[in-house]
C-alpha cells in the first residue's frame, strides 16, 4: 500500500523514495496522474521530485508525511471509481434535475449574460436550458461547454463540446476546445485529433496539413505542422497557444511556457491563457511563478473557479496547506459540485492536521467551512 511504501522510503532518503514510488506507480498503473486542472493535471513523476525535494529540507514533517499518505491513498482510490464511472459514460451530456430556465424566452441570451458576470453554474443552467428547446445549437452546445470548463468540469465540457462538434465538425472554436480538454484527461490521442483538426479546417493552414483527420495522428507530424503555421503567422496568438497544448502533452513545458508568454504577448487580457500558463508552471513544479499567472486570470475574471481551485493546489504543492484551503474553499463556495476540489481540500485539511474540519468537508458544510476559512 502507498503508505507503507512511503515510511519505507523515508527511512532510506527521499531520492530512494522517488524512484520506488514512481516505479510502483507505473507497474500498477495510475487512475489519476493529475492534480490541476486546465492541462496542469500535475504528472505524479513531477510532484514527487518536489515532494522528496521538501523531505530532504525538512520542509515537512512526520506527521504532515504520514496525513499525505492517508489522504492521497484515499483520494486515488475515490479517482479510480470515478474514472472507471465516467469511461461508461463518456460523451454523454448529464442534464441537471431541476431547471428554472426551462421555458424562459431566450435561454441563449441569458446564458451568454450570466457567463459574462462570472455566474458560471447559473449559466450552465440557462444554456442547458437553450441545447434542450435547440438540440441542434452548436453555439449553445459550445457555450456550455466553456461554463463547465471553467467550473472546473471537464467531463461534462468534453460531452457538451462533442454534441457541439457533431452539430458543425469544422467549428474552430469547437476543435481547439476539444484538443484542450482532452489534454486536461491526459487522452493524447484524441487531443491531438482534435487540434489537427483545427488546423485542417483553419482558412489560412489548411494546406500545410497533407492529410484528412484520422484518430492514428503521430505527436511529430502535427507538431511539425504547428509550427510552420507559426512561422507562417507569428502574430496569430491561437497557433502559439496550441503549441502550448501540445507541449504540454509531450511534457516539454518550458517550450509550453515560452508559447503561451508569447501568445500572451499578443492577448494580454485573456484570462484563461494566464491560467493556461499557471497550469503549465505547476506542472514544472514552478508553483510560485505559477500562482502570479493565476493571480493574473482572477485579476481579470474574479469569478474564474478553475483559477481558484488551481490557486489552492499551487500553495498546497508548496507546503502551505491553511493558505490552500482558503483557496478551494472560495472555488467550491462558487462550485459546490467541484468534486475534485473538495477531494483537494480533504487533502489539505488531512496535511494541515485540521481533522477537526474533516466532518464538514465530508458533509459538504460550507457555511462551517467559509466562517473557518475565510479569504
Amino acid at each position: 500500500m502507498l503508505p507503507d511504501v512511503l515510511w519505507f522510503q523515508l527511512s532510506h532518503g527521499p531520492d530512494r523514495w522517488v524512484n520506488d514510488f514512481t516505479a510502483e506507480r507505473e507497474q500498477h498503473g495510475s487512475a489519476d496522474d493529475q492534480w490541476v486542472s486546465e492541462f496542469s493535471k500535475l504528472h505524479v513523476h513531477d510532484w514527487v521530485d518536489e515532494f522528496g525535494r521538501q523531505v530532504g529540507e525538512g520542509a515537512l514533517g512526520e506527521d504532515s508525511v504520514d496525513n499525505w499518505a492517508s489522504a492521497y491513498d484515499e483520494y486515488l482510490n475515490e479517482q479510480a471509481v470515478v474514472r472507471q464511472q465516467s469511461e461508461t459514460s463518456r460523451g454523454e451530456y448529464v442534464f441537471s434535475d431541476l431547471n428554472p430556465y426551462v421555458g424562459h424566452p431566450n435561454p441563449l441570451r441569458e446564458g451568454q449574460e450570466l457567463f459574462r458576470k462570472g455566474l458560471l453554474s447559473e449559466a450552465a443552467l440557462a444554456l442547458e436550458a437553450e441545447v434542450l428547446k435547440n438540440p441542434d445549437n452548436a453555439e449553445g452546445w459550445r457555450l456550455l461547454g466553456i461554463a463547465h470548463a471553467e467550473n472546473d468540469d471537464d467531463q461534462q465540457a468534453i460531452a457538451a463540446m462533442m454534441r457541439a462538434h457533431k452539430v458543425d465538425s469544422t467549428n474552430l472554436e469547437v476543435l481547439l476546445a476539444l484538443g484542450v480538454s482532452h489534454t486536461n484527461e491526459l487522452e493524447q490521442a484524441a487531443a491531438l485529433k482534435y487540434l489537427y483538426g483545427w488546423l485542417h479546417h483553419h482558412p489560412k493552414y489548411g494546406a500545410i496539413t497533407p492529410s484528412a483527420v484520422s484518430d492514428s495522428l503521430y505527436y511529430a507530424d502535427v507538431a511539425r505542422s504547428f509550427n510552420d503555421a507559426a512561422k507562417m503567422s507569428p502574430e496569430d496568438a491561437d497557433v502559439h497557444i496550441v503549441l502550448g497544448v501540445l507541449c504540454n502533452l509531450s511534457r516539454e513545458y518550458d517550450k509550453a511556457i515560452e508559447s503561451f508568454k508569447t501568445a500572451l504577448k499578443l492577448k494580454p487580457r485573456d484570462y484563461s491563457l494566464w491560467n493556461k500558463l499557471g497550469a503549465t508552471q505547476a506542472n514544472s513544479v514552478q508553483s510560485a511563478d505559477a500562482i502570479l499567472a493565476y493571480q493574473q486570470a482572477l485579476d481579470l475574471k474574479p469569478n474564474y473557479v478553475r483559477a481558484w481551485a488551481n490557486m489552492g493546489i499551487s500553495y498546497a504543492n508548496q507546503g502551505l496547506y491553511e493558505e490552500s484551503i482558503r483557496y478551494y474553499v472560495r472555488a467550491l463556495a462558487m462550485n459546490p459540485k467541484a468534486d475534485n476540489a473538495w477531494q483537494y481540500l480533504r487533502i489539505s485539511l488531512s496535511c494541515a492536521n485540521r481533522n477537526d474540519m474533516l466532518e464538514a468537508c465530508d458533509s459538504r458544510n460550507l457555511d462551517v467551512l467559509q466562517k473557518e476559512f475565510p479569504l
